[in-house]
């Protein structure tokens, strides 16, 4: 392939110069986790399961440089963009650090990819940096991640470009990544060429800090049978083979495609994101002494059922206002649509700092605190876990569904109280993917396809 050099110094000087603005500093907060050095050495350990030794070594989210210690290999060269977070101890020999976007570089005969990616959501990534990210990896690979991918999955994907056609990638990545439909595309890179996976499912705290599960991720381009395995890790570092992604043989529940505007199914929605809970959702006490009244300025709300009985089946007024208004919680959510009339809710936007409200959402807006009111779900479902099944209850109290609460619309009152029983007698826990230690999710798209069997089971009497 034929590269301008003009132009490919002008796209490398481009990415690093991104990271002068306003965004890196929230990206940069969120993603620097170090990387607990027995997890190092576990990961060192399974590459020299398959090449005892390796020749070049990449590490695109270098940090100190702790990969660079624990293997046998003969140059190591990590990437790291935060000034603060180079190492400030001497390297092994062969070993060095570049101060730069990691996606400046153009490699593409690395033996090993190794390392941490950062871990951040796609909504707090620098806001032109991820077009330009993208479009070079496309360029490399031919594909296009999706606009909801995490940073983790943009480092992924270029350590795949980055090794040749015998090389190897062994990466810590959030196991979710072997189910969720926002990595279809990568997975489905890694089927098309048939290369072996190996994904080892870390079942301790190796990250306290982060709310999901890790893995240790390999993919072995010198094979191509396009096998995929999948295994427990114990705290000694012991693998046992599991026979699915949920660790079952039921395997995990699949993604319903989104519902087509003629379907008449009642569907599960996700709960609204409004931009921050910590704005936009305010307690009793925080309502009252702002002045707004109930139903014109703020609605009820729900962004946790945590809180609710065990044989709570009906969220409605009287259970609301012990639960949720009395007991101090975030509760009540701004209608946004009132605030365009000057009043006491335009008073307290207005006076909200700049600083509370710096999330992506909010200022991807034209008007910061204008989103679209949603409207009130006929049941509500916990979208997080620990039991076999989500909590789930009817919505008499007429709340928004915030968060990490999901709404359930369509349909009446009667046929969704026979799903929530429905839901209730499932074991989900053996169809879900771990999202963290012992706290499952279920995604939108798995609840929907839940109503949908449930659906068809009531048709087929």
């Amino acid at each position: 392939m034929n590269i301008d050099l003009a132009s490919a110094d002008g796209a490398r000087a481009r990415l690093s110069a991104e990271w002068a603005n306003r965004d890196v500093s929230l990206y940069l907060s969120r993603c620097q986790i170090d990387t607990p050095r027995s997890l190092v050495e576990e990961t060192w350990r399974r590459v020299h399961e398959l090449r005892q030794h390796v020749g070049t070594v990449v590490d695109f989210g270098a940090g100190d440089a702790r990969f660079a210690f624990g293997g046998c290999y003969g140059s190591y060269v990590g990437y790291e963009i935060d000034q603060e977070r180079l190492p400030d101890r001497p390297l092994p020999p062969g070993a060095r650090v570049e101060h730069r976007c990691a996606f400046a570089a153009d490699i593409t005969n690395a033996d090993l990819s190794i390392g941490n990616p950062p871990f951040v959501r796609n909504q707090d990534l620098p806001e032109t940096w991820r077009p330009q990210v993208t479009e070079r990896l496309a360029a490399r690979s031919g594909v296009h991640l999706s606009g909801l991918a995490n940073a983790w999955q943009y480092f992924f994907l270029l350590s795949l470009t980055s090794t040749h056609d015998e090389g190897l990638c062994a990466l810590v990545v959030p196991y979710e990544w072997v189910s969720r439909p926002s990595v279809e595309t990568l997975r489905a890179y890694i089927r098309a060429h048939g290369w072996n996976v190996d994904v080892h499912r870390l079942c301790d705290h190796s990250f306290e800090t982060v709310l999901t599960t890790a893995s240790i991720t390999i993919v072995d381009k010198s094979r191509r049978e396009g096998v995929w395995r999948f295994f427990d890790v114990d705290n000694n570092g012991v693998s046992r083979p599991i026979p699915s992604t949920s660790g079952s043989n039921a395997g995990h529940i699949s993604y319903s495609r989104p519902r087509s505007a003629t379907s008449n199914l009642p569907r599960a929605v996700r709960g609204l994101s409004p931009g921050t809970q910590k704005v936009f959702v305010l307690t009793e006490g925080e309502r009252a002494r702002l002045g707004l009244k109930p139903g014109r300025d703020v609605v009820r709300c729900a962004t946790t059922l945590r809180h609710l009985p065990a044989d709570c089946s009906d969220l409605d007024v009287p259970t609301f206002d012990r639960l949720y208004r009395e007991a101090g919680a975030r509760c009540w959510l701004i209608n946004s649509a009132a605030a365009a009339e000057p009043g006491p809710l335009r008073a307290y936007l207005d006076s909200v700092d700049a600083r509370d409200y710096a999330t992506s959402t909010c200022l991807e807006r034209d008007t910061w605190w204008n989103y679209k009111m949603p409207p009130n779900p006929l049941a509500l479902v916990a979208t997080c876990f620990k039991s076999d099944s989500p909590k789930a209850v009817l919505n008499s109290a007429a709340a928004v569904a915030v968060g990490g609460v999901a709404g359930i619309h369509g349909g009446d009152r009667e046929w969704a109280s026979g799903f929530l029983q429905h839901l209730a007698s499932l074991n989900l826990r053996e169809r879900i993917v771990a999202h963290a230690n012992k706290l499952m999710k279920i995604e939108i798209g798995q609840l929907n396809t839940l109503i949908a069997e449930h659906a068809k089971s009531i048709a087929h009497g």
